[in-house]
């Protein structure tokens, strides 16, 4: 009797236990279905957001190449050119042409006033006869009697020789032109002098055409 009563006892405690165990499991998965449940929930209710990362622009292109320019040479055109070979054991002489400068000719002075007058070789009766013998009187001239006093001026050159003949003062052209040819071809003369060396000197010399 009393074995029974402790029979009975063991089996109602293992009921009692297995009852606990078994509400226990179920109150577990309840309680993770109900996490699972309102997780699913705060899954369905949750905003993405989007993040737009910064957009690196591309590096540039790179400069075009230049293409390369072939110049297509014709045949014809194809000149063979010498090669030449420097020996490094020879010297070479550069020969550079300098052209020489010509001098500036030297400016001369004409003195219009002299200590010492330009003088004809013998004096000036010796003029006159030079000039009686050598002026040949327009036949024009003398066919329309033109007649007049023709003023030439000259330069004695320091060495005796007449340039720069020109008339200053003239008369009829007939007359002027046998005046300008009579006093070119002069012989030399005397030259005028300035602190007793020979100087270039202006001289003016009248010369009259008169129909007698």
């Amino acid at each position: 009797m009393k074995q029974d009563r402790i029979t009975h006892t063991l089996i109602g405690l293992t009921l009692t236990l297995a009852l606990s165990v078994c509400f226990l499991e179920y109150k577990t998965i309840a309680a993770d279905n109900q996490y699972i449940s309102s997780s699913l929930v705060q899954l369905e209710d949750e905003v993405i957001v989007e993040i737009n990362k910064p957009i690196t622009p591309p590096p540039p292109p790179p400069p075009p190449a230049i293409p390369e320019v072939v110049e297509v040479v014709k045949d014809e055109e194809i000149i063979d050119k010498p090669i030449i070979l420097i020996d490094p054991e020879i010297d070479i002489d550069i020969v550079i042409n300098v052209e020489e400068q010509e001098e500036e000719p030297v400016v001369e002075i004409i003195f219009d006033v002299v200590e010492e007058l330009p003088e004809f070789l013998g004096g000036v009766e010796k003029l006159y006869e030079y000039l009686g013998n050598n002026i040949n009187y327009p036949e024009q001239a003398k066919d329309f009697s033109i007649q007049g006093k023709v003023f030439v001026q000259f330069v004695v050159w320091k060495d005796g020789t007449i340039k720069d003949v020109k008339v200053v003062k003239g008369a009829h052209k007939l007359l002027n032109k046998e005046a300008l040819r009579v006093i070119t071809n002069m012989p030399k003369w005397k030259p005028g002098k300035q602190r007793g060396k020979n100087v270039n000197a202006r001289f003016t010399l009248p010369i009259k055409f008169r129909i007698s």
